[in-house]
């Protein structure tokens, strides 16, 4: 089925009520291919597309620069809605490479 990803370290699956992927496990580099995939297949003509990383344990640098890459890649009034952990620590590696000032990148607590 599209949306879907799975191996041994991470689950991508489409979430039900909103154009967007939920996430479970780890996210390691090699996983970047599988994620922008499934992030464009959901949200080809959303508004907001949202990536839920509530149950994610790690995400690898190179993963969130495709996160980056696919929001840069949207035009307003289209967005990427990434809900996070805070153990994640996203909001701090998007401010300190000043990603954090994309209009069509959006970070909200998971």
């Amino acid at each position: 089925m599209r949306g879907y990803f799975v191996d041994e370290r991470l689950l991508i699956t489409p979430l039900r009520h909103t154009p967007g992927v939920r996430l479970c496990g780890e996210i390691v580099g090699a996983h970047k291919a599988p994620l922008a995939v499934a992030v464009a297949e959901a949200g080809r003509e959303a508004e907001a597309i949202t990536v839920d990383l509530a149950q994610v344990k790690y995400l690898a640098n190179g993963a969130l620069e495709t996160l980056v890459a696919l929001a840069r890649n949207l035009t307003p009034p289209q967005y990427l809605h990434v809900l996070a952990a805070p153990g994640l620590r996203v909001h701090e590696r998007l401010a300190a490479a000043e990603w954090d000032r994309i209009e069509t990148l959006r970070l909200s607590p998971a």
